[in-house]
């Protein structure tokens, strides 16, 4: 098989040759990446442009020109910093956030949200709509540079994804516990938005497999399974059926305490979940949810990338041949690492464990 066959195998539920292999983030055939611009990911790169399965992680811009049109950013430096202040002008006045970006660390880091106080979430909800058509011309593009050496994985932001990050943290939360109902009228302009540039992808053949990323936000201990419910199900269920529509797939992306919430996520009838988290990141153990739901559901993981930058090679194999007992039988399962290395250089020791995990993956990985 190749890996593109592999890979739609796998997530129509059908046993492929052997378990496809991912280093998920490190898209060996995304010429233009992060990670493909550091000279010292050069070797590791090619390694998984050999030997790996490409999920082509990918996206479009999704542009309200109302935003564009009233959007104003002020850009600085200080030492190894970069600090963008972006101020985006209302119908009801000025929201503004302050963002950070640090060299060689493939990560911003928010000092300043857009929604501070009641009423910046008021300034937020009169944005207009003024939605505009998606460009789906790069999409195209990667597919015919990817050929069969995988698929396009495309990511969308839920509601939830996109709310929670106008706030503090802290402030997302106690807002979603005490206030549901201006939170709802929140989700609800989101989901109308979002749900405008899903269904524009797919009627110009964006696929085939779609990332929906935002429900860790409402995991154990963040939110309670009801407001997971509440907040996620709701939206994402309808997100997931327009998918289907367009005979495509959908892959829910979710860190975390996810045992509570697993029959929500079955509940939303996606194709596949990951990372898949066990103990002490998540709280359920790959076996167990292979027992409860590996029929219907297709797992990714769940190689943790502390343990890929931390452990000696033998123990990052042991681990993988853990997954494979857990994860392989009767199909359903991509092994990858939960997360993919920020920092430049990567190791000497990230470099050699990528290569125990691919290698020991291939050796285990056959059906």
């Amino acid at each position: 098989m190749t890996s593109r066959e592999r890979l739609l195998a796998v997530i129509k539920h059908q046993i492929p040759d052997r378990v496809p292999v991912s280093t998920y983030e490190l898209v060996g055939w995304k010429k233009n990446s992060w990670e493909n611009s550091q000279s010292s990911y050069g070797p590791i790169m090619d390694y998984i442009r050999e030997k790996t399965d490409c999920l082509y992680m990918t996206g479009v811009d999704n542009i309200n020109e109302y935003v564009e049109n009233h959007t104003h950013i002020k850009e600085w430096k200080e030492g190894i910093s970069t600090f963008m202040h972006t101020t985006l002008s209302t119908p009801k006045g000025d929201i503004s956030k302050l963002d950070r970006f640090d060299e060689n660390i493939n990560t911003v880091w928010n000092l300043e949200p857009f929604i501070k106080h009641d009423d910046d979430i008021d300034r937020y909800l009169s944005i207009p709509a003024e939605l505009l058509p998606v460009e789906t011309e790069n999409l195209k593009m990667q597919d015919t540079l990817l050929e069969d050496r995988g698929i396009l994985l495309i990511s969308i932001a839920d509601p939830l994804c996109i709310a929670a990050e106008l706030f503090h943290f802290g402030d997302f939360t106690m807002k979603a516990y005490t206030d549901r109902c201006i939170f709802t009228k929140l989700l609800d302009k989101l989901h109308e938005q979002q749900m405008f540039y899903l269904e524009d992808m797919l009627k110009k053949g964006a696929g085939p497999l779609f990332r929906i990323i935002g429900p860790e936000y409402a995991t154990p201990p963040y939110l309670s399974p009801e407001l997971f419910h509440e907040y996620v199900c709701k939206y994402d269920k309808k997100m997931i059926k327009m998918i289907h529509g367009y005979s495509q797939f959908a892959r829910i992306h979710c860190h975390g305490r996810i045992r509570e919430i697993l029959p929500h996520i079955m509940e939303m009838e996606t194709d596949a979940v990951d990372p898949v988290e066990a103990p002490p990141s998540g709280d359920i153990e790959l076996k167990e949810v292979k027992n409860l739901y590996g029929d219907k559901l297709c797992l990714m993981g769940n190689i943790q990338l502390r343990d890929l930058e931390t452990l000696s090679s033998n123990e990052v194999r042991a681990l993988v041949i853990k997954c494979m007992e857990d994860g392989k039988s009767g199909g359903n399962f991509v092994i990858m690492p939960t997360a993919s290395p920020i920092n430049a250089p990567i190791s000497s020791k990230t470099d050699r464990n990528y290569r125990s995990f691919i290698d020991t993956a291939l050796e285990y990985g056959v059906y």
